[in-house]
């Protein structure tokens, strides 16, 4: 297979997009499970 230099992989920046969303949602969790338990109780 021919390496093309105009390509490349989006895999390492995916998963550093993806690690940010997992630890902004994991930081915000406690908040949401506080605003779900105040509305429903």
């Amino acid at each position: 297979m021919a390496h093309n230099e105009h390509s490349y992989d989006n895999s390492g920046f995916f998963a550093i997009v993806m690690g940010l969303v997992v630890l902004v949602g994991m930081a915000c969790l406690p908040a949401t499970i506080g605003w779900i338990l105040t509305f429903t109780g």
